[in-house]
């Protein structure tokens, strides 16, 4: 039984779209990484900005200097300045593993890895309303590389906001259709935490979303069902407040 689940888990769509998205993105990432030895460097913000600030961060958080950081500007509080790009984001968490020589040779990875798991969120979200699968992942990684995905490289902390921001479609559709608790709680969590910028634009769409989706048939509102969308986003945004 253990080795079906398995061999089920590895033909899952979920592992298929992420593995398609990371090797796709690797074809014209990887080239440049072996051309500069080893790190991904992209002319700009990507080499001045980026990077610095991922060696800084993963220093500041490794020694525990991160209340006031004197490296940064004229000084500024660390913890709010870095919250907006780096430090509530998993996958910068993901560079306090290695070494900070290590930091620079990753950048590249984690970006591989940021545009496969968009492809993954955004299957999630398609798989609700496409019964073709192949479809759903086709839509999927049509998302995780799109023009503002490959123009935005040299801001790679904008990515984040686009791996996680199908979770909040995906779960407002689960809870206004199919009445599931707590996903869309989780997502608005996970969105406004891991960058606040960023979230005010996506309660914009998804005010527009919402509007939309109601001449749909098969949304079946009730007050029961506004009032949970009301609860669960207070939930979510408390607790991004931590």
């Amino acid at each position: 039984m253990n080795l079906q689940r398995k061999a089920n888990i590895l033909r899952s769509d979920y592992v298929k779209v992420f593995f398609i998205g990371f090797l796709t993105s690797l074809c014209f990432l990887l080239p440049y990484m072996i051309l500069n030895g080893g790190p991904f460097l992209f002319f700009g913000d990507f080499d001045v900005q980026q990077v610095p600030f991922y060696i800084l961060a993963n220093r500041a958080v490794r020694t525990g200097d991160i209340f006031w950081n004197h490296l940064t500007d004229l000084g500024t509080n660390f913890i709010g300045s870095y919250s907006f790009s780096l430090i509530t984001s998993p996958f910068f968490l993901l560079s306090l593993l290695l070494p900070e020589s290590w930091v620079p040779y990753s950048l590249g990875w984690l970006l591989a890895i940021k545009f496969a798991f968009a492809a993954v969120t955004a299957l999630a979200y398609l798989k609700l309303f496409v019964k073709n699968r192949n479809y759903a992942i086709i839509g999927a990684l049509i998302y995780a590389f799109s023009g503002f995905q490959i123009y935005n490289i040299f801001f790679n902390n904008f990515h984040e906001a686009v791996v996680f921001f199908p979770l909040l479609l995906y779960g407002l559709e689960r809870l206004l259709r199919d009445g599931r608790k707590g996903y869309f709680a989780i997502a608005v969590f996970i969105n406004a935490f891991v960058n606040y910028f960023f979230f005010f634009g996506e309660v914009v769409f998804l005010v527009l979303y919402f509007l939309m989706r109601l001449f749909s048939s098969d949304w079946k509102l009730s007050l029961k069902k506004i009032l949970s969308v009301a609860f669960e986003s207070l939930v979510g945004v408390g607790l991004s407040c931590a």
